[in-house]
């Protein structure tokens, strides 16, 4: 195994900072009372920084993100239940899946990859069948780097009486979400993305109203956030055994995100985006409009030379030659490509990132017509 740092540019897992990294040294027993304090700290600070005492609760779970969604739907979404996915991207359709394997009659309104989700068509579904109870959306999809419109959303579900459970995985800590102000029923992020944490640990924020309500039994056991948050609230303890190097790491990236603060920790990010599209702006374009891309990730499209998986691979390879990760999959339907603009990225990356591209495309043939695509939205974007 090779000992050489990596520069991590995806939209998660992300280059951890030192301080955080030095936080997974220490051996802790999982129902010490040392320990106990440290999740109790990791929930306060997350709670703090969405705006939610008194309203709502943080109840971490242990794994990924997708685990925390699994059990937000698993515990909120009755079988009975008639939920509308809003989609856009990749992620969007996970939340449709996980419900359908769970034999949940949703039902979907897909939307363009690269659009912001339609907040009128929403509202025209939602009028035209009144048998929906919840609305599931993903705040910022990564599959293309888009914000979608989390105010206007949980606003239209709240006035037709439907339930509200968001994806924030990637825009928890980069942007401005109060709980008070865009009073949402559950959201669900994770330590790996704008947390700068580790992964191994998933938060799902819900309204103490939920949470207190009986409800159906959950036909599973670690998926039970109302039973997890039973456990928090009564013991301080976790029901089974948690990740104690990660949750000792994870409170420290939340203290230091409290430090920062998410609008400011976005300017950085978005900061970081810009200069990887002007770093590679000779030769790729942003697939998405300025006005709706997210500060987590940008996703590059270069027609002509990157319009495979093959074609990508040959680019991924290249940059790891260099010691750059990108994200390493291709999005087929827009044939775009994504690089990661959060965590401990070093402007030096960035600088490297240019060398990389400029060598690789400059040893294939550009087509004149991707060239000068490629050229005039990087004008726009110097401009």
């Amino acid at each position: 195994m090779s000992g050489q740092h990596h520069f991590l540019m995806t939209p998660g897992p992300l280059a951890l900072s030192d301080e955080v990294k030095a936080q997974m040294q220490f051996d802790m027993g999982s129902r010490d009372a040392s320990f106990k304090r440290i999740t109790a700290l990791m929930r306060e600070l997350t709670l703090e920084l969405i705006d939610g005492n008194g309203t709502h609760s943080v109840v971490p779970i242990q794994g990924g993100g997708s685990y925390g969604m699994e059990a937000a739907l698993a515990t909120f979404v009755r079988a009975s239940d008639r939920p509308l996915v809003c989609i856009n991207g990749i992620y969007g359709e996970r939340i449709l899946k996980i419900l359908q394997l769970r034999g949940v009659q949703a039902v979907s309104l897909t939307a363009p990859t690269d659009q912001p989700l339609s907040v009128a068509d929403i509202a025209a579904r939602l009028e035209q069948d009144r048998k929906i109870t919840h609305l599931c959306f993903v705040h910022c999809e990564t599959t293309a780097g888009i914000i979608n419109p989390l105010g206007p959303l949980v606003e239209l579900a709240t006035r037709a009486g439907v339930k509200t459970i968001v994806d924030a995985m990637s825009s928890f800590g980069a942007t401005d979400i109060s709980a008070r102000r865009i009073p949402f029923d559950v959201l669900v992020t994770s330590s790996n993305k704008c947390i700068e944490g580790p992964p191994g640990v998933a938060f799902v924020i819900a309204s103490l109203d939920l949470l207190k309500r009986k409800s159906d039994p959950v036909n599973s056991f670690v998926l039970d956030v109302r039973d997890q948050w039973l456990g928090f609230e009564r013991t301080g303890e976790w029901r089974s055994t948690p990740p104690t190097h990660i949750v000792q790491a994870c409170a420290k990236a939340l203290d230091v995100l409290s430090i920062e603060g998410p609008l400011q920790r976005g300017k950085r990010y978005s900061a970081v985006r810009d200069e990887i599209i002007r770093a590679t702006g000779r030769y790729a374009s942003p697939l998405l409009s300025a006005h709706v891309r997210s500060p987590v990730c940008v996703a590059l499209t270069a027609h002509g030379v990157i319009d495979t998986q093959q074609d990508f691979d040959a680019l991924y390879a290249h940059l790891v030659n260099y010691n750059l990760y990108i994200y390493s999959k291709l999005h087929l339907p827009t044939r775009s490509f994504r690089i990661g603009c959060i965590g401990s990225i070093r402007p030096a990356w960035i600088g490297l990132l240019a060398t990389a591209f400029r060598d690789f495309f400059n040893t294939r043939p550009i087509p004149d017509q991707a060239l000068c695509h490629a050229d005039a939205e990087f004008v726009k974007e110097v401009l």
